[in-house]
Parts: structure tokens; C-alpha cells; sequence
């Protein structure tokens, strides 16, 4: 995965747009920033921060994709490397920075670790 490339499509992010990554270091994707905030409200990943990217990420194992597929609109996909998902409703950003505040305290004891 590419970092720039993470970074240009999270702050370009419209409100309405999932972005998953395929890690094969890990054998899961990964979601950052909001994305990783809109597959939180509709799976349960596992969560954490990205310190490398500055970013909040959620890791979803191949069966919790499907899913996530099947609730959304498949909008582009390279090999199973990367998907870009459209909500079927427009979710917005209201609670983001409340939920990323939230990443940094009690979410690292229960949900998620830092990586």
C-alpha cells in the first residue's frame, strides 16, 4: 500500500466513501481515517492507530469484507488489493473527531492497540 496515495484519498474523502486496503503482511484490509470511522458503524474490525500515517485504522478479515460489499455500492476494486465502496446513504463526518479523540484513550485498552 501506498502512503501518499492513503493520505490523498482519506482527505479527499466525501462523506459517502470507503476505502479498503489489502495488507498481505497481515492476510486483512485495512481502513484509515473516515473510513475506517464508517466500517466501525457497520462491522466490528478490530481498532487501532496508525502512527506511521497519523490515522485511525480498522482491520477487517476477508468475511467481514464481504459483508461490508454487500451493504454498500462496489464503485472500483484493483485485484482484491483495493476497493472503493459508496455508502447507500450519505453517512457524513458528524462524531469523527469525537470517535478519533476516543481512539487515543479508551479504545486501546479494550478494542484496539496501537500499531
Amino acid at each position: 500500500m501506498k502512503r501518499e496515495a492513503i493520505l490523498l484519498r482519506e482527505s479527499m474523502n466525501d462523506g459517502q466513501t470507503v476505502h479498503l486496503y489489502y495488507d498481505r503482511r497481515i492476510g486483512m484490509y485495512t481502513a484509515y481515517g473516515l473510513s475506517a470511522y464508517y466500517v466501525d458503524h457497520v462491522a466490528s474490525p478490530v481498532l487501532s492507530y496508525a502512527d506511521d500515517l497519523q490515522l485511525p485504522v480498522a482491520l477487517l478479515n476477508k468475511g467481514d469484507v464481504l459483508d461490508l460489499r454487500q451493504s454498500m455500492k462496489v464503485n472500483e476494486h484493483e485485484s482484491f488489493n483495493y476497493y472503493r465502496l459508496m455508502a447507500k446513504e450519505f453517512m457524513g463526518t458528524d462524531g469523527y473527531e469525537k470517535w478519533v479523540a476516543k481512539m487515543g484513550g479508551a479504545v486501546f485498552g479494550s478494542k484496539g492497540s496501537k500499531i
